[in-house]
């Protein structure tokens, strides 16, 4: 008994101690998206979220041509297939499209995006991705990107932080002041000043000493120069008494004084030569201290310290640079894009096909249109949605794909006349050939089509160049055939793109009095069911 009260009391603490770390651990906001029961769905216009019976598809083709001498450009709806019922699931809406490709076709893809009010939240970022399955393909499309304010708060204070860590990054020619260390520099900028004052000063006391010795030495050789100067004055003098003597004498003997004078002066010569020479400062005398200053003529004014200049301190700077904080500084910089995903997870998106701010308290709709190209032999396109939600948290929730919207495509080739296979004239080569360029009208290669029909001259010719927009030509094509329902109803259609109204309704009636199985078919071809609206053709169609 005590056991089983230790073990139950044990149980008890280890309950209450889960429930306390269970109330301690915070809760995501997007917590409750796992418990939601509505779920954020699509449909075709005009239908609900889980609706059945078929849907519309509106479709939009722009036909063009770059040949000269074929006309013109014009816009066509599509419509329901009525001719046949699809039944639907809850969550797959199938609806067929009346399709006119003219060259590069484009199909209009048009739904309704439906959220809760529950998916929608100031604190929210709601990321909505369609994606278009055709064959093994899938196609993601542009995004339908909703955000709470909240949330565009905490992506600006993404972005400003970003900002700031770009910022942080120092570009390479400014590391020599960035990463710079500055105390060492002015350190060693201090050592050279003082290198440099020094070595000034004791230059300059060099200099002093090398002008006193000058001075004293200059005044040396100033004396002896005096005396030896008076010397050899003295013996001149009497070396000029001498000759005055002997030349007088030879003068009153009337004797040749040119010998005497010859000998004078080569005597005076003798002496001058042989006097002591004048003494001066040379470089040989100069002590090897001073020589420099003898050599380059420096005085007392040319001295001055070299004390560091501007480019001084920019070597000197490379030789303090902080590399370790250089290092760190060029990861932070090849690491920009991994920081941007870090501190920006939730970008904005300038690419997404729509762009609004959550408003929060009811429910959201949004009509998503967008112009897809139809390519040869694509019969079927499915549309699903899938996409995720971010919190100002940084929690996430997937939001798993939802309706699949099925199309089920067609064209202008329907109004292909098969029976014309049935042409006795043909004969079993044509019949082949003429087979496989229906097929290829079915597959929408209405080029290929028409180059095999070109030949024939036919109603189906007509319909080719429908399919591919060379609208005058195709009427042309079946002014010249024998006339029938056939050739009244697509005459009607061409007219119409070709603004002949008056033209298109009266093909119209006659198509319909010849077949008033036409009738029908009128109501759903985008283009003649637009023309009996505008001209209020419905009550007399009905009476045929």
């Amino acid at each position: 008994m005590r056991e089983k009260n230790l073990l139950y009391t044990l149980f008890v603490l280890l309950t209450l101690a889960s429930c306390s770390t269970g109330s301690m651990r915070k809760r995501h906001l997007t917590e409750r998206l796992f418990l939601e029961r509505s779920h954020i769905s699509i449909t075709h216009p005009g239908g609900r979220p889980g609706q059945q019976g078929p849907m519309v598809l509106a479709e939009q083709v722009n036909y063009s041509t770059n040949q000269a001498g074929i006309e013109g450009t014009q816009e066509a709806e599509a419509a329901l297939d009525t001719n046949k019922v699809y039944m639907l699931s809850q969550v797959t809406v199938t609806s067929r499209a009346r399709f006119a490709p003219i060259r590069e076709g484009q199909v209009n893809i048009d739904f309704i995006v439906h959220v809760p009010e529950a998916y929608l939240s100031d604190d929210f970022q709601l990321t909505l991705t369609p994606e278009l399955m055709h064959g093994d393909s899938l196609v993601k499309l542009e995004d339908v990107v909703l955000r709470g304010t909240n949330f565009i708060e905490l992506q600006k204070q993404d972005y400003e932080r970003f900002e700031e860590y770009l910022n942080s990054i120092i570009d390479p020619s400014a590391y020599d002041s960035a990463f710079v260390d500055h105390r060492g520099v002015n350190r060693e900028l201090g050592r050279r000043r003082q290198t440099e004052l020094d070595q000034y000063y004791n230059k300059w006391t060099l200099m002093q000493e090398y002008r006193d010795w000058r001075n004293t030495q200059q005044a040396e050789y100033d004396a002896y120069n005096i005396k030896q100067a008076e010397v050899l004055r003295k013996k001149l003098i009497a070396h000029d008494m001498k000759y005055q003597a002997l030349f007088a004498r030879r003068l009153a003997m009337h004797a040749d004084t040119l010998e005497l004078g010859r000998k004078y002066r080569t005597e005076r010569k003798r002496i001058v030569d042989t006097s002591s020479s004048r003494r001066q400062i040379t470089l040989d005398g100069v002590p090897a201290k001073y020589r420099e200053f003898y050599l380059k003529g420096i005085t007392p004014e040319d001295l001055e310290p070299l004390l560091p200049q501007e480019r001084d301190s920019l070597q000197i700077a490379s030789s303090f640079l902080l590399h370790q904080k250089i290092a760190a500084n060029e990861v932070r910089g090849s690491r920009q894009e991994e920081m941007f995903r870090y501190m920006v997870p939730a970008p904005y998106r300038p690419d997404a096909h729509y762009n609004a701010v959550i408003a929060p308290g009811k429910n959201y709709m949004y009509r998503y249109t967008r112009s897809y190209p139809v390519t040869a032999g694509l019969k079927n396109i499915r549309l699903t949605l899938g996409g995720n939600i971010t919190a100002t948290d940084r929690s996430y929730y997937k939001i798993s794909r939802v309706d699949t919207l099925s199309y089920i495509i067609s064209s202008m080739d329907e109004l292909a006349d098969g029976s014309l296979l049935g042409n006795p004239q043909f004969t079993t080569d044509q019949r082949t050939e003429y087979m496989h360029a229906l097929k290829l009208l079915r597959n929408r290669e209405y080029q290929r089509a028409l180059s095999i029909l070109n030949d024939y001259n036919d109603y189906n010719t007509a319909v080719a160049l429908t399919c591919l927009g060379y609208d005058g030509k195709a009427y042309n094509t079946l002014a010249a055939l024998p006339q029938n329902s056939n050739t009244h109803y697509l005459a009607a259609i061409l007219c119409s793109r070709l603004k002949e109204m008056q033209a298109a309704v009266d093909h119209l009636m006659e198509a319909c009095r010849l077949d008033p199985d036409k009738v029908n078919r009128a109501q759903r071809d985008p283009e003649i069911s637009k023309m009996i609206r505008d001209y209020n053709l419905q009550e007399y169609l009905n009476g045929l």
